[in-house]
Formats: C-alpha cells, sequence, structure tokens
C-alpha cells in the first residue's frame, strides 16, 4: 500500500475523530444552554397567569409552574459547567456571561417561590423578575409589556 494513501486515510479518520469531538465537547452544550432559554421564554408566556396572579390558581397549577421554573433555574445553572471554557465560548457563540446567567438562574427560583405568595407588591415584584431574566438571558420584550419606570 502506497504511504500516500495510508496517509490520506489516517487524516481523514483523525479529522472525523476531531470534529466529532468538538461537536460533542462544544456544540452540542451549546445547543443545549439556547435550548434551555428558549424553553424559559416558553415557560415565562405559558406561566403567566400563574405568576401575575399568585395564590389565585389551583394549588396544583402553582406547583407545577413553580417546579417548572426551579427546573428550568437548574438546567440554565448546570449550563455554565457543562460549556467548556464558557468565558470564552460564551462570545464566540453569544450566550449571556457566566454572571447573567447565574442572576437569571436566581430571579427563576425568586419567581418560582413567589407563585404562593399573594401579599401586596408581589406582582409588581413578579413582573419586575420575570423582565430582568428576560433581559440578563436576551429573550426579547416589547417595549409596551415591560413594567412603567
Amino acid at each position: 500500500m502506497n504511504c500516500t494513501v495510508l496517509l490520506t486515510i489516517v487524516s481523514g479518520v483523525l479529522t472525523f475523530v476531531l470534529g466529532q469531538m468538538f461537536v460533542k465537547l462544544v456544540i452540542e452544550p451549546v445547543h443545549e444552554m439556547k435550548k434551555t432559554i428558549g424553553q424559559i421564554s416558553h415557560s415565562l408566556i405559558e406561566h403567566a397567569n400563574v405568576i401575575a396572579n399568585p395564590g389565585v390558581p389551583s394549588k396544583e397549577v402553582m406547583h407545577e409552574a413553580s417546579r417548572q421554573l426551579r427546573r428550568l433555574s437548574s438546567q440554565l445553572h448546570a449550563h455554565l459547567f457543562l460549556v467548556p471554557l464558557y468565558v470564552v465560548t460564551a462570545r464566540i457563540f453569544f450566550l449571556p456571561s457566566a454572571t447573567k446567567v447565574r442572576e437569571a438562574s436566581t430571579a427563576l427560583i425568586g419567581l418560582s417561590n413567589s407563585l404562593f405568595q399573594p401579599t401586596e407588591g408581589i406582582y409588581k415584584e413578579s413582573a419586575q423578575r420575570v423582565e430582568s431574566i428576560c433581559d440578563l438571558l436576551g429573550i426579547f420584550i416589547a417595549e409596551g409589556d415591560r413594567c412603567p419606570k
């Protein structure tokens, strides 16, 4: 067998293996993080009636919304460890900074906790948390849907 043919085969296999490693170790975790951010956006809209009216829906509905927000907070936070070299990768793939991810994760937990507290001022606080989460994660909110300043 010719040395050139062997070198071509080896370099082809090596290129394939390195490409697959890059996809599995970098691209897939970034994709999963972006997917989680999309799920957060979806969940904030889906549970807007529960978030805006704490204590009003049934306990089962409030618990389900709370569990989902906590799960998404945990997933979001976990991505900081799953995405390799997060600081560098975040810049390349336009992900939120690690600080913003932690803040959004904390705000999601706070929002989850506030679903059971129909106290005075909780409505505005919840709306501000939703707005903060969206701003931190780069989720679009129309100017008319923002809290009055």
